[in-house]
């Protein structure tokens, strides 16, 4: 059979009742090619038919529509609870063509990916909806023939109706970002907590004094813990409307979906650190209201900020981190670490602690390597993006809490092309380019053309093999890092 329409993806190719079906790269874009026509799936793809050496053939585009058909004829292609993954890593793909870095990389640890991740945030700043993110990652799969299990995380979801769009979009995991119902009591009196916490219903407090301070709680560990009045008070004004919140949100949304949902609560998007006695303090209630947690993000010690090593006290993050990890075996669960990209100098005590049972995301520190690739490949474009970035970044610090000071960035007209890259290696920069990623997607000219978005994705088109390898080396060394096991 002779054909001459692009080049195959071999990993791609599949057989379905008589039909042959595999991706190609064309010269602006992929397709989807379905040949023999004896199959349901390939009367039910949407695209143009015609002839190839006497074989039906269709061609057809990598829709969201087109994605379904796959989806229901290639199971594996659909997203999964990860659970039987004691490791598992989120891999926000902001511009939704990372996936098959990821998938790369992925294979040789004993890991389940998150392929598909993106909060509220993200889809506003990208452009994008659920369908879309979770469309590219089963793309993905099917180019690369990923037969191993991906998740999909509706991250930082904060309504029921945020639960609901990504849920109805199929999607596997929940992370329910907790933090507009956890109050911020810093600077406060003991007489002002003692007067909000007189303010809760009456029933409420007398439920919470009965389970908490009636005994204290030992743990299989040998962890113990133990709650004063005050700091029953304390945990219940910060954190009681947050526990109801989840649970009724799971009550709702989670335990009546009749697939596996992998819930997770996130209470990590506060100022201040979340202590054992606040994270047990939640965890007993949701496990004793019958909330099935796949994991909890708490609130660690120290910073984590976007795109940089982690800022703080190895010592006590060490020692914070223990007595969360017992709190998280105890009743079952992973932690989770939010704004994991790029920690490295944590990572080993991450995964020394957890045991490897623990759940990292990251998300910009992929778009970050696709700025690699444009250095590399469109220094030019590289330098319009940076001078958009600093013009705009003002607007971006409403996002993203960052400590970044343009004066310590190296003025880019006195690099030379082959110099720019030591900007991602410069924290100031890396942030610079991190948090004005929606900023530079979104830009439009007069008439209502994008600036970059196009030019963007073309680069990275061209130069597929060449992200996928900074993908396959950087989230390596995240994994490495962590102390995942190898296959």
């Amino acid at each position: 059979m002779a054909l001459n329409i692009g080049r195959v993806y071999p990993n791609s190719l599949h057989e379905k009742d008589g039909s042959v079906l595999f991706l190609i790269k064309g010269e602006r874009e992929k397709k989807l090619i379905a040949i023999g026509d004896a199959s349901s799936v390939f009367r039910e793809l949407e695209g143009s038919i015609s002839s190839n050496d006497g074989f039906p053939m269709k061609v057809c585009d990598l829709s969201i529509t087109n994605s379904h058909v796959i989806r229901k004829y290639f199971p594996y292609t659909r997203p999964v609870s990860l659970r039987k993954f004691r490791s598992t890593i989120g891999l926000g793909d902001r511009l939704g063509v990372a996936s098959p870095g990821h998938i790369e990389v992925i294979q040789g640890y004993n890991a389940g990916p998150v392929l598909a991740q993106q909060s509220i945030r993200e889809l506003t700043l990208t452009g994008r909806t659920f369908e879309d993110v979770l469309q590219d990652a089963v793309w993905a799969v099917f180019q690369e023939g990923y037969r191993d299990g991906f998740g999909a995380d509706g991250d930082h979801l904060k309504s029921t109706e945020e639960v609901k769009l990504a849920l109805d979009a199929g999607y596997t995991m929940i992370t329910l970002d907790c933090s507009e119902h956890i109050n911020d009591i810093a600077g406060l009196s003991k007489g002002d907590v003692e007067r909000m916490y007189m303010n809760m219903d009456k029933g409420t407090r007398e439920r919470l004094e009965m389970r908490f301070l009636s005994e204290e709680f030992k743990l299989e560990s040998g962890f113990t813990l133990a709650f004063s009045q005050e700091a029953l008070k304390a945990n219940a004004v910060i954190y009681q409307k947050a526990v109801d919140f989840a649970v009724d949100v799971f009550d709702a949304m989670i335990r009546p979906c009749q697939r596996g949902i992998d819930f997770e609560m996130s209470i990590d998007e506060t100022s201040t650190p979340t202590d054992p006695l606040a994270h047990f303090f939640v965890a007993l209630q949701l496990s004793e209201a019958g909330v099935d947690l796949y994991s909890v993000a708490p609130r660690f010690c120290g910073e984590f900020q976007k795109g940089i090593d982690y800022i703080g006290n190895l010592k006590q993050f060490r020692e914070e981190l223990q007595a969360h990890q017992r709190i998280a075996s105890h009743f079952g669960y992973k932690l989770s670490v939010h704004s994991g990209s790029d920690k490295f100098s944590v990572f080993p005590i991450i995964g020394e602690e957890t045991n490897g049972h623990v759940h990292v995301k990251t998300a910009g520190t992929n778009w970050l390597e696709a700025i690699r690739v444009i250095i590399h490949r469109d220094p030019a474009l590289y330098r319009e993006l940076h001078a958009f970035a600093l013009e705009h970044l003002a607007e971006a610090r409403r996002y993203y809490h960052v400590t970044l000071d343009t004066g310590r960035i190296p003025d880019v007209a006195s690099l030379k092309d082959d110099e720019l890259e030591s900007l991602m290696a410069q924290n100031d920069a890396r942030q610079l380019m991190h948090i004005t990623y929606g900023l530079i997607l979104q830009a439009k000219d007069c008439s209502g053309e994008y600036l970059f978005r196009d030019r963007i994705y073309r680069c990275l088109y061209e130069n597929e093999t060449l992200y996928n390898e900074f993908l396959v080396k950087h989230i390596g060394n995240h994994l490495r890092a962590l102390g995942f096991r190898s296959r």
